[in-house]
């Protein structure tokens, strides 16, 4: 064996037209860690379009990344904001998400996961607050300080957070113009996020027009080859049953799909194949902007 040479002086890695601060909401009295990517190429004379990514400490790097380089490659450049936390360990914003992206519910609807801590209820249900931090407060700071197109918005969230966008969507789908929903939990506290869907039908049916994408793992329902710490395949399996990520979400999209709604009502459904919970949040990254940057990539097949 070789002995070890010493490798020149490091430097950490910073990702170029990246910046982050710390901001706390007057409203929930939460902390939250803001990364912005400005691109590298001018506004159009709107503005930036802005996508703002819930789960900003893991989604970010992915999400400024891809963006910079389609900005470079003739697609809308787009500022992207990362909602996430103050910490620098991988664990705790894992923790502190749970409150923000999840709805107010009953300690009965939370449940419990074989070998982890029993859940407490004041670590869920402040999806309320946090909607209301996005554009109460963090969209006017961020409009006062970049070139932004206040009508072309976009929200996305993975898991949890696709719960959240589901939220969002329901209740006030005139709040961003697009809505993207990667792996929503929809099973989450007995799929009570589906109770509003027939009051979005009637703001649909009434003029609201929001672009809706949907996106799923295909092997979201396969048991994976590394279980969950402290849970057997037997348990993991009655989990994955139980949860119908792929259903749920094929489900909802073609009843969303179904709905008669005006010009610009759009909803999109795909289920990635290869894919499972993990590893689809890139790709699904790589979607929400060709969807929300770019012209409809099915239309465009469909003229060939």
């Amino acid at each position: 064996m070789s002995a070890e040479t010493a490798m020149p002086t490091q430097t950490p890695v910073l990702l170029r037209g990246a910046t982050q601060f710390e901001m706390t909401s007057k409203i929930s009295g939460r902390a939250y860690r803001i990364f912005v990517f400005k691109p590298p190429t001018p506004p159009p004379p709107s503005g930036y379009p802005v996508v703002v990514a819930t789960d900003g400490n893991m989604s970010f790097p992915t999400t400024a990344t891809l963006d910079g380089m389609m900005a470079l490659q003739g697609g809308k450049p787009a500022l992207v904001v990362g909602v996430g936390y103050p910490a620098d360990d991988e664990f705790t914003p894992l923790i502190q998400r749970n409150r923000d992206l999840t709805p107010p519910t009953p300690l009965s609807g939370i449940r419990p996961v074989p070998g982890q801590q029993l859940p407490k209820l004041e670590d869920y249900g402040g999806s309320r607050d946090f909607y209301r931090f996005l554009v109460e407060e963090l969209r006017p700071a961020i409009a006062a300080a970049y070139t932004v197109d206040p009508d072309d918005q976009t929200l996305y969230g993975h898991s949890l957070g696709g719960l959240f966008v589901l939220g969002v969507l329901f209740d006030h789908p005139e709040s961003f113009r697009n809505f993207v929903a990667s792996s929503p939990s929809i099973w989450w506290n007995r799929r009570a996020v589906l109770k509003g869907e027939t009051g979005f039908a009637d703001k649909v049916r009434a003029g609201a027009a929001p672009r809706v994408l949907i996106l799923v793992g295909a092997d979201e329902q396969e048991v994976p080859a590394t279980l969950l710490p402290g849970m057997t395949r037997g348990q993991m399996k009655r989990l994955m049953g139980q949860a119908r990520m792929v259903d749920n979400a094929r489900d909802l999209a073609e009843r969303l799909g179904r709905i008669e709604g005006g010009a610009g009502y759009t909803v999109r459904f795909h289920v990635l194949a290869d894919e499972d919970h993990l590893t689809v949040v890139p790709t699904s990254i790589s979607r929400t902007l060709a969807f929300a940057l770019r012209d409809d990539p099915v239309k465009k097949a469909k003229k060939r």
